[in-house]
């Protein structure tokens, strides 16, 4: 099988993709869900929709974390496909950001919501073709992940159609995105994969967790 071939980047280029890669990091999406957790509880005075976002985003991250452990501790992937896990930047970008952009849509009363949701997607999804400009994800990772990212956020979507919103005003929106922009402007990455591999290998019993090269190595 032929391994995948990175896409070419340049220095400066790579520092663009690093910064835009960043809005998929978990150092930023975990608070920010939280953020629009008390969001949606505030402009919606419901405790249901508070429910199901955490489930929603709770999923996408417990499966993708799942799939990265299975492999990590245990070498379950695919060499053909060059699958170690869901790629969780992908994941949880492309279920945080489409409702992000819903809850400014419902907040402001735009028309056509689900135009500001597409929006949401397609930002997502340049979030996922960085992860492999970066060369961090193989494409079947980013596409996996993409999909569940959009099953998540879906349901979710699926679940709030006639959801009555209070209106959101302005400082209500700067509070809303000043914890984002703040953990942007700082840029401090997650160590999830780090804690996920150690957490992996004691539950298999290793030194040190699986890798990428032992996978393709088996031609499995």
């Amino acid at each position: 099988m032929a391994d995948w071939q990175p896409i070419p980047v340049t220095f400066r280029g790579f520092m663009h993709w690093q910064l835009l890669t960043y809005f998929g990091d978990s150092m930023l999406l975990l608070p920010s869900a939280v953020v629009l957790a008390f969001a949606l509880l505030y402009n919606t005075s419901r405790l249901a929709p508070v429910l199901y976002w955490l489930v929603s985003f709770g999923t996408a991250g417990l499966v993708a974390s799942i799939s990265k452990v299975l492999f990590l501790g245990f070498l379950i992937g695919s060499a053909r496909y060059n699958f170690t896990g869901f790629s969780g930047h992908t994941t949880m970008s492309t279920t945080f950001w489409p409702i992000f952009f819903w809850f400014i849509a419902r907040g402001f009363s735009f028309k056509r919501p689900l135009l500001w949701v597409a929006l949401g997607y397609l930002f997502a999804l340049t979030i996922a073709y960085s992860r492999l400009v970066l060369h961090a994800h193989s494409p079947s990772e980013v596409i996996c992940g993409f999909l569940l990212g959009c099953c998540c956020s879906l349901f979710f979507l699926a679940m709030q159609r006639k959801v009555a919103f209070k209106p959101v005003n302005l400082i209500e929106l700067l509070l809303i995105v000043a914890l984002p922009l703040f953990l942007v402007f700082q840029g401090k990455p997650a160590t999830t994969q780090h804690f996920l591999g150690t957490l992996a290998a004691k539950l298999a019993g290793m030194e040190q967790p699986h890798t990428r090269q032992q996978l393709l190595s088996l031609g499995r």
